[in-house]
Order: C-alpha cells, then structure tokens, then sequence
C-alpha cells in the first residue's frame, strides 16, 4: 500500500476519532462512577447525623430518668420527652433507607428492636406516672437499672457508627483513586487530539465543580440542621466557645444566650402528625431568622429547642426587645397543608459575663430562667436571677 500524506491524514484522524472516543467512553465512566461516589457519601454522612441522633437522643432520654428518679422534678422527663419524637423520626428515616448502606441492612432490625423498646419504656414510664404518681414511676425507673435495653442501644449504634464512618473513609479513598485515574488518562492521552484535550478539560471542570458541591453540601450538612436549616448544636457550641476564648467580647458588651421552645408542639405533633410537625418547625425557624438581627446567631438543639446567641449586649434591654419580637413571631397561628395550628415560646436568658464565664454554667442557667418562665405563665421571657438556683 502506497503511503500517502492523504493516507496519513486519514489514518490520523481515525486514530483521533477512537482516542476521543475511547477517551470520551472512559472519563463519561470515571465521571458518573465518582459522581456515584459522591451521592454514596453524602448518603453515609445522612446516616451517621441519624445514627449520632438516635445515641443522642437515647442518653437525654436516660439521663431525664435518671434525674427525675433523684430529684422528682417531672420537668426532668418533660424536658427530654422531645427526644422520644426526634428518635423516631431518624428511625423512620433509616427504615426508608436501610437499603443504602449494608451496615444498616445487617443491623437494622437490631436497631430498630432496640430503639422502640427504648421508646417503648419512655412512653410506659408517662403512663405510671400519670395513673400512680411519682413513686410509681420513680420504682419503676429503679427496676429497670440492671436491664440492659440503654446499654444495648448504646453500644451498638457505637459500633454501627465506627463501621460507618470506616466505610466513608472508604467511599473518601475511592473518590481519590477515582480522580487520580482520570487525571492519569488524560496525562496518557493530552497531545492524542485537540478535541482530546478539549472535551478532557470540560470533563475535568464539571468533576472538579460537582466535588466542590458534594463537600460544600457535607460542610454544610456538619454545621447545619437537616430539618430547619440553621445551625445545630456542634456549630453554636463551637460558636459560643470561641466568643468565650476571645479576649474583646467581654469588652464589647459580652453577649446574651436566649434558650427557647416552643409551648404546644407536642400537642400539634401528636394530633396533624410528624410531617406537620416539622413544617412547623421550618416555619418557626423561618420567623426567627426574619425577627433577628444579622449579627445573631440561631442554633435548633433539637426537637423543638432552639438557641440564639446575641453577641454585644451591653444591658439587657437588647435581650429583652429581642425575646418580645420572637415571641411574638412565633405565636401567630401557622398554616400546616389543610389545617392551622398554634404554638407559644417561653425564653430562658442568661447574660456573659454577668451570669457566667463558662458555657454550661450559662446554658444551665438560662435553662433555669426558660424553667421560671413556663412556670411563670408561658409567653414570657425571664432573666436569669440568683434567687432561681435550686439545690
């Protein structure tokens, strides 16, 4: 066969047009196998935030027994009572999804055994108490110290959390083979075609921005809460700690923490369902974000608790008009689907440096103030005094 510059020209275009091709094949396969990667991980990341959830909620639950056992007070049950909502809900979620993740598949009917039992107990407990009293419930809680129902829940969701986040560090790493591949094709391929090159770099571009947008949505997912989309209790701790550490806020008036939840929440959960419950707690949320300043910071502790930190307060007449507001924001009535429901707050404040240097000391008190002001009519707002610690 007779070489010719047309034979070269065409035997160099057919070269071109399968190196594009096997090119185009290959990186359309890296990209949708890391864009696959990447919906896996942001999946797993769901899964730990319910699997954190649920050993969360579990010990609040435990921990209001364990306390209303000592003490007697029935807010001790009242206040963790959300926490029976919130374990339920992340059950349901991972029963939806158990599925996604063949941890959750080998465990998930241990788990699922394990939190209603947990639920379960919550629930006879309220039952005890309201039919018997106090020293019925409280026998009732002494009963059951030995059984091991907490401690089962408790350890295995320590486990499915350690092989979770094993398994993300997985999903990580084969994100990070799947990007070196692609690069390596495209350094074995670069000087192959002009349109090699061309159709490799918007494929690189669109990788790059789509792993950009998966980290972006789990930093954010880390910081924010999945329901109402504000921050959640890692972030205002870390928020307020770093206030604490910062030697000019006490020189710039401190700052106020405003504890609040909401008064009848319980009561539209239970009767329209979780579903409005939650669009309750988006549009609550919603309020509050319009009723504060820029410079505040809102926080969702969980269930129907919320935090707002009101940094440069240098007299409590800026706590005091900013409580009015949300209360007022809060207790018009909400639109849920077909049917309206109402809800009230009652806000616990407590002032740095005034009532405190230390986080807990501050949350401890402004609880202690929210406690004051459901017993003092709900609606309110109260201040923490010296005169509301109790022994």
């Amino acid at each position: 066969m007779k070489v010719t510059i047309d034979n070269v020209a065409l035997a160099a275009l057919i070269f071109a047009v399968v190196a594009i091709g096997a090119v185009s094949l290959v990186a359309t396969v890296s990209s949708e196998n890391l864009i696959a990667e990447n919906e896996r991980a942001l999946r797993t990341q769901r899964l730990v935030s319910s699997l954190e959830a649920i050993r969360f909620q579990s010990l609040a639950i435990n921990v209001g027994q364990q306390n209303f056992a000592i003490t007697g007070d029935e807010q001790n049950l009242t206040r963790y009572r959300a926490g029976v909502v919130e374990a339920e809900a992340e059950l349901h979620y991972l029963d939806a999804n158990q599925d996604a993740n063949p941890i959750l598949v080998q465990n998930f009917g241990e788990l699922k055994a394990a939190v209603l039992a947990l639920i379960e107990q919550e629930k006879e407990l309220v039952e005890i108490r309201r039919k018997s009293g106090f020293m019925a419930a409280q026998a009732q809680i002494r009963a059951r110290a030995d059984e091991p129902e907490f401690n089962r829940l408790h350890n295995l969701t320590y486990r499915m959390l350690v092989a979770v986040r094993k398994n993300l560090d997985q999903i990580e790493a084969e994100q990070v083979k799947l990007g070196e591949k692609a690069r390596r094709l495209i350094f074995i391929l670069i000087f192959s075609a002009a349109l090699i090159l061309i159709y490799l770099f918007g494929t690189l571009k669109r990788l790059n921005r789509e792993q950009r947008h998966a980290q972006a949505v789990m930093k954010h997912q880390a910081t924010h809460d999945t329901l109402t989309g504000v921050f959640n209790r890692l972030a205002v701790t870390e928020f307020i700690e770093a206030r604490l550490l910062d030697d000019a806020t006490a020189a710039l008036g401190g700052f106020a923490l405003l504890l609040l939840d909401l008064d009848g929440f319980k009561a539209v959960n239970d009767k329209l369902g979780h579903d409005a419950g939650d669009e309750l707690l988006r549009q609550a949320a919603t309020r509050m974000t319009l009723a504060l300043r820029e410079s505040d910071y809102l926080a969702r502790l969980g269930g129907d608790e919320f935090l707002i930190v009101i940094p440069q307060v240098s007299d409590e007449e800026t706590a005091r008009r900013v409580a009015h507001k949300l209360i007022e924001a809060i207790a018009v009535p909400y639109q849920l689907s077909e049917n309206t429901a109402s809800v009230s707050t009652s806000i616990g404040i407590s002032v740095f440096p005034k009532d405190g240097r230390d986080r807990e000391i501050l949350m401890q008190r402004a609880d202690l103030a929210l406690y004051a002001a459901k017993h003092g009519g709900r609606s309110q707002a109260r201040f923490f005094e010296a005169g509301l610690m109790r022994v």
